[in-house]
């Protein structure tokens, strides 16, 4: 066994973490307090935003920290569904909400967070640039490339920021596994996700919905793949699970592997290549295995869902963006990337 490394995070230490961000973050707040103007003199430098989607992972992630968020201002939300939206304005404390499309597009408002369902993904993208808008939308971009394409030429027509929220890119450990890797040859990388109960109608629908985001990191990781074969089970009309594999670059081989009838909620990356082997179990630990030495990065952490935006790459993300539509900066996770990986998933689906 090699050194520890300085990354390495105690359970105890990790228990007190986000206390230790709290009180940072308040202290923060009382140093600039006593240095700038008070508050109420700086409205015009929040950036006025909207929200559209009233979801499972917008409750989960995004209304949490965008309603905390400083210098940003939720001018309104949106929601297809009535009773949806008045329990988000009473949840949130959100001004203002309405199941109009019209009505939000009258707020005057900078950026948009795209968080509805994906079937209006497109059709939604399309009215808020055509309104001068910069947009965030939650994975995946759109139902086609075709469609994505089009939002990309409209972005660029439009010069408006697009980002889609592809957030393993974001996470600390796939970050450290990119970063360890970098200009190395990867032979062989492994990329799964698997759930423990199967109820997708179609191997389309899993990989559109849960897997984009392997397919997305694979990319992420590796660099640009050119896909080989996807196989998959179906029974009584619900997928159980599949497989793909993928040429690396180099000449490497990649797998994306799916289980729907596993024991646990699991998702990892294997990478090996040049005397190396990276092993990311996430959100829990970053392992790497050289010669005879191991280290390990992270903490000791459950795999199922827990509140750790930063650790699971949300809150960067989210800064990444909205540093974006303030500097003109284009993201790393902008309108033609996500369009790569939308052509990417057509490719193995076809395969």
């Amino acid at each position: 066994m090699g050194r520890k490394s300085p990354l390495l995070i105690s359970r105890k230490r990790w228990q007190h973490r986000n206390y230790y961000m709290l009180l940072t973050t308040l202290l923060n707040r009382v140093e600039k307090g006593s240095q700038s103007m008070p508050d109420n003199t700086k409205k015009s430098e929040l950036l006025p935003i909207i929200v559209l989607g009233t979801g499972s992972i917008t409750q989960k992630a995004y209304y949490p920290l965008l309603t905390q968020w400083e210098n940003i201002m939720i001018r309104g939300i949106y929601s297809r569904t009535e009773d949806h939206m008045q329990a988000a304005l009473a949840r949130w404390n959100i001004p203002f909400g309405t199941t109009k499309i019209e009505e939000i597009l009258q707020l005057d408002a900078k950026a948009a967070f795209l968080l509805t369902n994906k079937e209006s993904h497109f059709d939604l993208a399309k009215t808020l640039l055509e309104n001068g808008m910069d947009v965030y939308l939650e994975k995946p971009f759109t139902e086609t490339s075709q469609q994505a394409l089009e939002l990309v030429n409209l972005a660029q027509k439009t010069k408006r920021i697009v980002m889609v929220g592809y957030n393993r890119r974001f996470a600390r450990l796939y970050r450290k596994a990119k970063e360890i890797m970098e200009g190395k040859p990867i032979q062989l990388a492994v990329i799964q996700k698997h759930r423990t109960h199967p109820h997708y109608p179609s191997l389309q629908e899993a990989y559109l919905e849960d897997i984009i985001h392997q397919i997305d990191l694979m990319r992420f990781l590796c660099g640009e793949v050119i896909p080989i074969q996807t196989k998959y089970e179906m029974k009584d009309g619900i997928l159980q699970g599949a497989v793909s594999t993928v040429h690396l670059p180099n000449n490497g081989l990649g797998t994306l592997l799916t289980s729907h009838t596993a024991g646990a909620w699991q998702e990892s990356a294997t990478l090996h290549g040049d005397q190396i082997s990276v092993h990311v179990n996430a959100f829990r630990n970053l392992i790497i295995h050289q010669h005879d030495h191991e280290e390990m990065y992270g903490a000791d952490r459950a795999g199922s869902w827990i509140p750790n935006l930063q650790e699971r790459g949300f809150i960067p993300e989210i800064e990444h963006f909205l540093h974006c539509v303030r500097t003109r900066e284009q993201p790393s996770t902008d309108a033609l990337e996500a369009y790569k990986t939308q052509l990417l998933y057509e490719q193995l689906i076809s395969g």
